[in-house]
């Protein structure tokens, strides 16, 4: 009678056992895997909220969604004209909105591939525009209100941490579909930047510099010298700009645009751009979702009528 009450009650140990080491295992391969995702390589070396944001999740396949609104001055901030404050021929004119879906790609946690495309449209809420802009006029003319396909692009990122230098190289390709920019004749365009950031340590203050080449390609067309001084050939920069972060939701940015060279297809000599400013609060709702309303300005003419309104949303869907 011993021997077998004995047996069936060392056989539900056995079996008990077994059971609570499954368990133990598996929860011990959970917590490894949560660990192997929250300590992911890229948010190791690139803790910038913007940049993580802007440059998408930490999944294999992921969307981003940039959401921009180009207001006009501060003077008019509902106007329809938007001054370019830049002088440059690769910028719109006029007040728009755009949204742009990013597919992204990870081949590996510090290198990925991107496809994206969008909508535009310009001057949404304006049914006429009051300026002296001969080519704010035209673009105005011919595309307000229009809902376009916006200049669909395929580029190639690679993150990492030089020296304690947070770092973003990107190259891209470019395919013009927007009538503001085909109207003129552009076709493509081939970019690549390098978009830094250090923050000594871990402190909240942080400096950087973005460096941008762009070289601009056009369909063949005749077009008056106007129309070419309009058409940009090459625009490259050296871009230095500041980060403070206030708390874990706020932050402080700005970017000086003052080394910034372009020449056009009516002139190969190399000109300088006015210098201009950009001041903005980076507002980081989560990882995946930054907020950015921002102001430009020329640096050595600020006053309202020259001082343009933006907002930038970058949000990763998944």
């Amino acid at each position: 009678m011993f021997k077998k009450f004995i047996l069936p009650m060392a056989l539900l140990s056995v079996a008990a056992y077994a059971e609570d080491t499954a368990k133990i295992n598996t929860t011990e391969k959970n917590v490894k895997i949560k660990a192997e995702k929250k300590n992911d390589k890229a948010d190791e070396l690139i803790t910038n909220r913007r940049f993580r944001a802007s440059n998408g999740s930490l999944s294999k396949l992921s969307m981003n969604t940039s959401l921009t609104y180009s207001a006009g001055s501060v003077d008019k901030p509902f106007a329809a004209d938007r001054p370019n404050i830049s002088n440059a021929g690769d910028t719109t004119s006029i007040a728009g909105m755009s949204g742009t879906v990013n597919a992204s790609y990870r081949l590996n946690p510090l290198n990925r591939v991107n496809f994206g495309a969008g909508l535009q449209m310009l001057a949404p809420f304006n049914d006429t525009i009051d300026t002296k802009d001969a080519r704010a006029q035209k673009e105005f003319d011919d595309n307000r209100g229009e809902m376009e396909v916006n200049n669909p692009y395929v580029s190639y990122s690679h993150f990492n941490k030089f020296f304690g230098v947070q770092t973003i190289l990107t190259g891209s390709v470019t395919q013009y579909t927007a009538g503001n920019f085909t109207d003129l004749g552009y076709q493509n365009r081939v970019s690549g930047s390098i978009n830094t950031m250090y923050d000594f340590g871990g402190s909240p203050f942080s400096l950087g510099v973005l460096a941008v080449y762009d070289r601009f390609y056009y369909d063949g067309g005749s077009y008056s010298q106007k129309e070419k001084a309009s058409q940009a050939d090459v625009v490259w920069g050296f871009l230095p700009q500041a980060e403070y972060v206030i708390n874990d939701t706020f932050n402080i940015r700005t970017i000086m645009r003052s080394n910034w060279y372009q020449n056009s297809m009516a002139d190969s000599d190399f000109s300088q751009r006015p210098i201009t400013q950009s001041v903005g609060l980076g507002i980081s709702v989560n990882r995946d979702i930054f907020l950015y309303p921002n102001l430009q300005f020329v640096v050595e003419d600020a006053q309202a009528s020259n001082t343009n309104i933006g907002f930038t949303a970058n949000i990763n869907m998944f």
